[in-house]
């Protein structure tokens, strides 16, 4: 405030209270919106392979999500989160909150996916752990053009039950299984991502109010994307600038 003082016509300072309860205005809520909409415009001609996953935001510092979860602790303290992420580029292309910590992520992958493919126009490959597989998330990839790559489970049989890119999907990884999980490793990259998340805002989420705390979840997926912009116009010439202004 003291540095931008001039710039944003600011004629006192305010306490973190009054930035806190800005998160819970619609106005500004509405505002992040477009701003995560404005950092896939840049790149949506780009890319179009996705993976999805989820993971628990801490709102303590004693806690620690991957430590808890292993322990099945993860009931308390923790704001789940779901999202899709671009497996080229690592920038969030959907975002959803879990209805509870300890919520399955496979139904919430179909709003994730139609969310992404209208970002992106379409979709060629979808990569993600066993969590997502089954017959109805596998005709969702078929359904906007792609392919699935979801890790089978133990006792996974190739009948299809009326779901032909499930059976599409078995019989592949039979026929090549290194060209099959060469495409399914490009998950790897959603850890990635998730990494840099949480290293990034290393503090829990401090908003005590679930609206203001679920805002300022979203506001540091919207920080990582803009983040990973200002990477990719230096490393891949990729103008995010230009694409606004137009």
């Amino acid at each position: 405030m003291l540095l931008f003082k001039e710039k944003l016509h600011l004629t006192s300072l305010f306490s973190y209270k009054t930035i806190e309860r800005t998160y819970g205005d619609v106005k500004v809520q509405q505002i992040f919106g477009e701003v995560f909409e404005l950092t896939h415009s840049s790149v949506a001609d780009l890319k179009h392979e996705f993976g999805p996953d989820g993971s628990g935001l801490t709102t303590s510092v004693k806690q620690n999500y991957e430590h808890d979860r292993a322990k099945d602790q993860t009931s308390k303290g923790y704001e789940k989160i779901v999202v899709m992420v671009g497996l080229k580029y690592k920038l969030v292309s959907a975002f959803r909150f879990a209805d509870k910590p300890t919520a399955h992520e496979s139904p919430y992958f179909e709003s994730l996916l139609i969310e992404t493919a209208r970002r992106y126009g379409r979709v060629d490959l979808v990569c993600g752990d066993s969590a997502y597989l089954s017959r109805v998330n596998c005709d969702l990839v078929a359904g906007v053009g792609g392919v699935s790559r979801f890790y089978p489970k133990k006792g996974c049989l190739l009948r299809s039950k009326g779901s032909g890119s499930w059976r599409v999907m078995l019989e592949e990884l039979v026929a090549d299984p290194q060209k099959w999980f060469e495409a399914y490793h490009k998950r790897s990259n959603v850890e990635g991502c998730f990494s840099v998340f949480k290293r990034d805002n290393f503090l829990p989420l401090r908003k005590k109010l679930v609206v203001r705390k679920r805002q300022e979840a979203f506001s540091r997926a919207c920080n990582l994307n803009i983040k990973r912009l200002c990477y990719l116009n230096y490393l891949e010439g990729i103008n995010a600038r230009e694409t606004w202004h137009k």
